[in-house]
């Protein structure tokens, strides 16, 4: 996995994506850029805004790209559940060299319902929006990969390092 790699996230809110990210981290060392983090960073008081929403990925894009120039591997940690999000992503890579692993983490619909309404999350939706209705709507815009989309899938139920090493393994042969 020494590779130039651009690791992209797809899956439910709180189906484990960001669990998945940090076992990757440990395992390669990639940088993780969560856009959870960098929204409560960028904004003291998110307002969930489409402008707001753009404004967050694009730095999320710029900051990968300049660390994939580096020639530093990157976790992009947000939601891709769009084929036309993906596509972007993949054009960062073309543009960098990158190889591009999509990492499709599934989790029973209920399960990440469920973790994605935790207390602990709540900073995470906006505040107009009942967590629920988020969920079903972000749910709602999943992309299955096409075949021109080779993915890595991961039981967002058994995510450890062990577990992460063994899948990312198995998408190299």
């Amino acid at each position: 996995m020494n590779k130039l790699t651009l690791y992209l996230m797809l899956g439910y809110p709180g189906a484990g994506k960001t669990t998945a990210a940090k076992a990757i981290h440990e395992l390669t060392g990639a940088v993780h850029v969560s856009s959870d983090k960098e929204r409560v960073e960028l904004f003291s008081s998110p307002s969930f805004s489409q402008h707001e929403h753009d404004e967050l990925y694009e730095a999320l894009d710029n900051k990968t790209e300049s660390l994939l120039r580096k020639g530093i591997s990157v976790i992009y940690d947000a939601n891709l559940n769009r084929l036309q999000h993906r596509t972007d992503k993949y054009d960062i890579a073309e543009r960098t060299g990158a190889q591009v692993i999509l990492v499709w983490v599934k989790t029973h619909k209920e399960l990440a319902k469920e973790r994605a309404a935790h207390t602990s999350r709540l900073h995470l939706w906006p505040k107009h929006e009942l967590p629920h209705d988020m969920f079903e709507r972000i749910a709602g815009l999943i992309e299955e990969p096409l075949k021109h989309e080779p993915y890595v899938e991961i039981d967002g139920t058994k995510i450890t390092a062990e577990y992460m090493k063994e899948r990312l393994k198995a998408h190299e042969a």
